[in-house]
């Protein structure tokens, strides 16, 4: 961990040059992404002068932090709370997963696409969960397997793809594969540098689908931008939550990174009765819209819990490209169809093409 006096920065080159030229300076590089180029390093806060004037260098930006988006939870219940509540049928379809199929999802949807859930890591224990888990990667802490310690990616995964198991909740795509892409630490938090890492893994694991419910403000980072743009360019095709911080009347933009960026699938949310939630982020980037309020998924300790955001609209979305990805799609004509089949709800800024469909 370095001290007060260096500064954690990403930097995009020009020629490679400029990597002894930070290490000479006392650096100390932490990544180098070898799909968009992007390094990323902490630099003595007295020498990044001289690195910001080096010709070697295309663009420096200080690594600034991704969060969640600050979900609302509604309730938290234990399994055999659970088992108790929803017999003798031992299995509840989310009136948001009917709603999304207009009907109970085919427990086959979503089989042989990988989607990576970009996020706190998920529960690998989860009885709903760990026969789609398929693997993962623990940017946080690499020593250590991606283990969700928050609920937020657990409660994610579940919306996508909790399986068709006679027990707990069913997902949009029951079958899809999973993989836990942990960015984010147990806190909520992570950085525009874990954030590249992990689509980067994404890239090198034939991930189809990247779910990205997370936030980081207003101003577009390059380097997450570019790592977007060669994900898409591989063919991975980018959702994300478009954030929960938005006026309650719905004016102004209020779309977050990295939805707000052109080539993501941004996803606004909805309440049970298809009316935009007061919190969900509004403008022009906007894509499509997904239920969003008291959504019951699975949670940290085998348990299952009721979230509201933004957050748990963007899943429903993945879910659903990953149909349609196992239908043969590619990502520009999953995110065409998405638009047309779409139930219009209203303006564009508030719900994008509206309720997402099957």
């Amino acid at each position: 961990m370095m001290n007060g006096a260096y500064g954690s920065y990403t930097f995009s080159l020009r020629r490679w040059s400029l990597l002894k030229r930070i290490e000479k300076a006392g650096g100390n590089i932490r990544y180098i992404s070898r799909h968009c180029g992007i390094v990323s390093a902490y630099v003595p806060n007295e020498e990044i002068r001289g690195i910001l004037e080096d010709p070697a260098l295309l663009t420096a930006e200080v690594d600034q932090q991704v969060l969640l988006p600050k979900p609302k939870l509604i309730g938290v219940i234990s399994r055999n709370r659970m088992i108790q509540k929803i017999k003798p049928t031992s299995q509840v379809v989310t009136w948001n997963v009917k709603k999304v199929w207009k009907g109970n999802p085919d427990p086959r949807a979503g089989a042989g696409v990988r989607v990576g859930v970009v996020d706190t890591g998920i529960n690998l224990n989860h009885p709903d969960l760990r026969k789609n888990i398929k693997g993962g990667i623990n940017i946080v802490e690499p020593k250590r397997p991606p283990h969700d310690g928050n609920g937020h990616g657990t409660h994610v995964a579940g919306i996508i793809a909790a399986r068709s198991n006679s027990i707990g909740v069913t997902g949009v795509a029951p079958a899809a594969s999973l993989y836990a892409i942990k960015v984010l630490s147990d806190r909520g938090v992570g950085s525009i540098s874990t954030l590249v890492r992990g689509i980067d893994w994404g890239i090198d694991n034939g991930m189809h689908i990247l779910n990205l419910s997370l936030g980081g403000g207003k101003n577009i980072p390059a380097a997450l931008a570019r790592a977007i743009r060669v994900a898409n360019s591989r063919g991975v095709l980018v959702i994300a939550a478009a954030g929960n911080s938005a006026n309650a009347d719905g004016s102004g933009d209020t779309v977050e990174v990295p939805a707000s960026l052109p080539t993501v699938v941004a996803v606004a949310a909805l309440t049970r009765g298809n009316k935009r939630a007061p919190f969900s982020a509004t403008g022009p980037t906007l894509d499509i819209a997904a239920p969003g309020v008291s959504i019951l998924s699975t949670y940290t300790g085998n348990r299952y819990a009721a979230l509201s955001g933004t957050s748990q609209a963007a899943p429903h979305v993945s879910g659903v490209a990953a149909i349609l990805r196992q239908q043969g799609m590619s990502s520009a004509a999953i995110k065409r169809t998405l638009s047309k089949r779409a139930l219009t709800l209203g303006s564009r800024r508030l719900y994008g093409a509206g309720l997402v469909q099957v």
